[in-house]
């Protein structure tokens, strides 16, 4: 099932059927990607590009983003 996390100015979106859990969102931006939390990603705890830098990085496509109607998005996977 789709997992959504809403922010001010972004939805990120985590498939866990695509997860290969390389952990690579958590060693990048661990004040957002913290999987000891209930809700593990809180991306309003860090700058939306900085959120979205670290979702790029993630091999697997699990993780997506998308900015406020007035920003570009992420080509969905």
């Amino acid at each position: 099932m789709l997992q959504t996390y809403r922010a001010p100015e972004m939805i990120v979106t985590f498939d866990p059927r695509v997860c290969i859990h390389s952990g690579v969102c958590l060693r990048t931006l661990s004040a957002v990607f913290d999987a000891s939390r209930s809700r593990w990603i809180t991306p309003e705890l860090a700058d939306a590009k900085e959120v979205a830098a670290a979702i790029d990085l993630c091999p697997s496509g699990a993780l997506n983003y998308k900015f406020d109607d007035s920003s570009p998005d992420k080509a969905d996977s």
